[in-house]
């Protein structure tokens, strides 16, 4: 299959983000920095407009729905990473590589990254066990 077919199935990243803040914030806002719920909305993200941003009004800091997270600052699109955590099982890095058109050192990197904080990162932990798209 062509690279084009493959895009199909990639989740796109205000989908991706919704179900982050599912998981994330279900109850409530908590500052990733010092644990306080006392958390307010502070816009959103210039140039991807589904982030929000946060303020934390105990430490004063500012954060977003990726903030702390296995997704923060990476250069790959959202979806391009559920995609690789959801085929992570089934397939090998050098066939969701090629799928993804991207860089097999990319993907790799990032696979090494998920296995590694799989078990402590509850996010990636519930997304792991959870069925979406």
């Amino acid at each position: 299959m062509s690279v084009e077919v493959y895009k199909l199935f990639i989740p796109k990243d205000e989908e991706c983000i919704a179900i982050i803040r599912e998981i994330r914030w279900s109850d409530k806002y908590i500052c990733p920095y010092c644990g306080s719920k006392d958390v307010v909305l502070k816009g959103k993200e210039r140039y991807k407009p589904y982030i929000q941003r946060y303020r934390c009004n105990s430490c004063k800091r500012h954060f977003n729905d990726l903030t702390g997270t296995i997704f923060a600052k990476r250069r790959i699109p959202l979806g391009e990473m559920f995609y690789i955590i959801k085929n992570l099982k089934n397939s090998s890095i050098n066939q969701i590589s090629e799928e993804l058109g991207r860089d097999y050192r990319t993907v790799h990197s990032f696979a090494k990254e998920v296995m590694k904080s799989s078990e402590k990162d509850n996010i990636l932990k519930k997304l792991l066990e959870t069925n979406w798209r």
